[in-house]
Formats: structure tokens, sequence, C-alpha cells
């Protein structure tokens, strides 16, 4: 267990090492928690363990860019650090994955495991994996690698703020500087004609939406559905207010960020922005009478004509 932790502290790179665990992340067979860096107090990644009959612990690191590492320790190895190594990861017998190893200390090899690739998607849906360098050969159950692969995920998001202890002689940590008063007046007007914007595209979206879900308007699906589904019909505006609000948050935060998180953000906003507007607008007809399931009497249009209600 020991040898495991140590493994997991010094996970990401060498010399420098990292404190921790903190917290505790048990999924299936993995253990492990947050790491901190111990020259900076900062977080430094997320990182679970598994031991092996065999000898061979093997782990899984993400850092606070979502960068993924896969890793292998055995405590007799006789490595040498520094190099890279040449292996082979064969998935259920069937998939065979050729990976460049970096040998980290006489007893740990890690490999790069980048977001979508097919070797993630591979170490989430496996049922067993052989890791195989020249004549030996060692195999692993990938058991729960589905479940703890988003734990990990949910562990970054927790741990942004937590500080670890900084080593007795570390050097100081860099202050950040300071913006000028130049570089914030530049900053609060790019906001103000981005938050502009936005809010133009989002008067032209939520006309789109009235439009498109006024036929749902009135019945009994939930306002999240009513959403969704004008949403599908004004997709190019849906997509335009994402962009803006996307670029917003990364103005806001004044600092680069992760590109899918924000992402992710930015299309939760829109959600919701949507969805009050069908309540809102649900709220307005019914306060006049009209109610969910029972549309009131429609006036004689045009055959071609578009409903009249509008959210």
């Amino acid at each position: 267990m020991r040898a495991a932790i140590v493994a997991l502290s010094c996970f990401l790179s060498l010399p420098a090492s990292a404190a921790g665990p903190f917290g505790k992340i048990v999924v299936g067979n993995w253990s492990g928690g947050t790491f901190t860096n111990d020259q900076t107090g900062a977080f430094s990644h997320c990182a679970v363990s598994a031991s092996y009959k065999s000898g061979v612990t093997m782990l899984t690191s993400v850092t606070a860019q979502f960068s993924w590492l896969l890793g292998f320790s055995k405590p007799d190895w006789k490595l040498r650090t520094g190099e890279t190594l040449k292996l082979q990861l064969v998935f259920d017998r069937r998939s065979t994955i050729d990976v460049t190893a970096n040998i980290k200390s006489p007893t740990l090899v890690t490999i790069a495991m980048p977001a979508q690739s097919a070797l993630i998607n591979a170490f989430r849906q496996g049922r067993y994996l052989e890791l195989v360098a020249n004549d030996a050969r060692y195999t692993f159950a990938l058991t729960s690698t589905g479940e703890m692969l988003p734990a990990l995920v949910e562990c970054v998001k927790q741990s942004a703020n937590v500080r670890g202890p900084v080593s007795p002689g570390a050097p100081a940590q860099a202050q950040t500087p300071q913006p000028t008063e130049q570089e914030r007046a530049a900053r609060a007007e790019k906001k103000a004609l981005l938050e502009k914007t936005r809010d133009l595209i989002r008067t032209k979206m939520l006309a789109c939406i009235g439009r498109e879900g006024a036929p749902m308007l009135l019945t009994d699906e939930k306002a999240e559905v009513v959403a969704k589904a004008a949403m599908l019909f004004c997709k190019g505006d849906v997509d335009a207010l994402t962009n803006a609000t996307i670029e917003l948050i990364e103005t806001e935060d004044g600092r680069p960020a992760n590109r899918n998180a924000v992402r992710d953000a930015a299309e939760k906003r829109v959600q919701e922005v949507v969805t009050a507007h069908v309540i809102r607008s649900r709220g307005e007809m019914i306060s006049k009478g009209q109610r969910p399931g029972n549309p009131a009497p429609s006036r004689p249009t045009d055959s071609g004509s578009r409903p009249s209600q509008s959210l």
C-alpha cells in the first residue's frame, strides 16, 4: 500500500513530488484521492490505483487541465529513469494499441491517455487488459473503470481550491502579476461589448423559440421538454448564443480555461434561459385563462399562417 501511495504522489512528474492523498476516492478495487504540489501547495492531480496478484499496481491520474495518464508500477522493476519504453496494450484479446511509456522512476512507467482517444475508450469499456513489454506479459481485470473515470473528473472539479503543505526550503510561489488600469479598462470594455452582442443574439433566439415552441406551449409536456424541442429547430441561434456565452465566460475569468468545461457551462446557461422563458410564457397564458392540455380556441387564420402564440 505504501508503494502505491508513493507512486500516486509522484505520478505526474519527477523529481518534483506531491503531497496527499487528501480526501478519498474508492470505486471498486480502485482507491486514491487528491494530491497537491509540495513546492507550491497548489492542487496537482487526482489519482487512483489498483493492486494485482502479479505485484503490479495500475494507476490512473487526471490533472486540473484534464490531462489523463495511465501508469504501472512494480517494486522489483529496474528501469532507467528518463528513457522511454515501447509497450503494447491488448484489450479483451482483440484490440491492440501500441504506446510509448515514459519511465518516471526505476519502478514506475506512465502512458499519456488523451481524452476522446481510442485508448481511454478501450480502457473505459474493456473487461481485461494485457500489458506486453518484450517477453513480459501482465494481465489485469478492468473492474469498475466506467465508474472510476467519472469519479476522477468529479474529484478534479471539487479540488481546485485544495491547498497542501509546502516543503521546507521550497522556492516561494511566484505572485500573479496584477493587471494594469489600462488592461482592466480594456477588459471591461470588451465584456460590455460581449454582453450587448449576447443580448442581441438571445433576443433573436427567443423569438425563434417562441415560434417553434408555440404548438407545445399549452400541452402537458414539461417545460424542459418544450425547451429542448424548440431548441432543435433554432439550432443556429442556440449555437450562436452558446459561442457568445463561452467568450463571455472566458473574458470574465480572465485566464485560459478548459474548453470542454466552459462549453458545458455555456450550454447549461442557454438551456436554463430557454426553460425559464417557457415557464414564464406558459404562466402568462395560464393567468389569462388558458390551461395546459386545453388550448384556447384559435381565431380563423389563413391556411398557411403560423400559430399566433409566442413565448
